[in-house]
């Protein structure tokens, strides 16, 4: 399988739409143009996969961070290594951004994704995660 790892651009929004409400029932509009960085998995034209890269400053430890968003990939394109080939060109991007440490949450429920994040090196941090709407 033939699967292309790029970066979002405009005229992937309906693809892009199409995943994004299959697996969070959300959708999107437009590039972002506060520094992010998404990727798509391309097969066969499609968008079969996504994340989005948020670079972030650490001002205790002095360092860039990196919080990882959006992790999918379409329900019939699991399981094939597409997941792990995102990752890859993340941890590329991050290495030559000078990201020393990436984050990322993910739903209790997730459990293959869990194993894939445990499997590319992250560990689960005790913590809780906080939220509040404000609009």
């Amino acid at each position: 399988m033939e699967v292309i790892i790029r970066e979002f651009k405009n005229d992937d929004l309906e693809s892009l739409n199409n995943l994004l409400n299959e697996v969070y029932e959300v959708k999107r509009c437009g590039l972002t143009t506060n520094g992010n960085i998404e990727l798509v998995a391309v097969f066969n034209n499609e968008i079969v996969g996504y994340t989005i890269i948020n670079k972030l400053y650490n001002v205790i430890e002095n360092c860039y961070y990196a919080h990882i968003n959006y992790v999918c990939v379409l329900k019939e394109y699991r399981n094939k290594g597409i997941a792990s080939k995102i990752f890859n060109e993340v941890f590329n991007i991050c290495k030559e951004e000078s990201i020393k440490y990436l984050e990322l949450t993910s739903n209790s429920s997730r459990v293959e994704a869990h194993k894939l994040y445990k499997n590319l090196g992250f560990s689960i941090r005790e913590t809780d995660v906080f939220r509040k709407e404000l609009i």
